[in-house]
Parts: structure tokens; C-alpha cells; sequence
């Protein structure tokens, strides 16, 4: 009987191993308010980049609308 108890936990074990990394992991307040600190004060490493990218981003979005 111990023996089937054990093989039903190890599908268990597998799914629950599989489902955890697929959780997103979200930014909190404070992670939120470093970036737009970085941003407002251009610090940001290739901060020419990022803004351009940003543009085209908000072009596409303003295209699409």
C-alpha cells in the first residue's frame, strides 16, 4: 500500500515542478519606481537605444489605435 502512495505523489511532484517556473515573476513598487527614476534622469545604460526603441514602440501602438 506504501508503495502505490509514493508512485501517485510522483506525478505530483512532477507537474508541481513543471507549473512553477511558468508563474510570472512581476516587478514590485519599489523595482517600478527605480526604473522610472532611471528613465526621468537618463541613466539607464544605452539610453539612446531604449528611447528610440520606446518611440517605435509608441509609433506602432498610436498606428494601431
Amino acid at each position: 500500500m506504501k508503495i502505490k502512495t509514493s508512485l501517485l505523489g510522483i506525478p505530483l511532484v512532477a507537474l508541481t515542478l513543471l507549473t512553477l517556473p511558468s508563474c510570472e515573476k512581476s516587478d514590485g513598487p519599489a523595482e517600478e519606481i527605480g526604473k522610472a527614476v532611471d528613465d526621468a534622469t537618463d541613466s539607464r545604460p544605452a539610453e539612446g537605444v531604449k528611447d528610440a526603441v520606446e518611440d517605435a514602440a509608441d509609433a506602432v501602438k498610436d498606428g494601431t489605435n
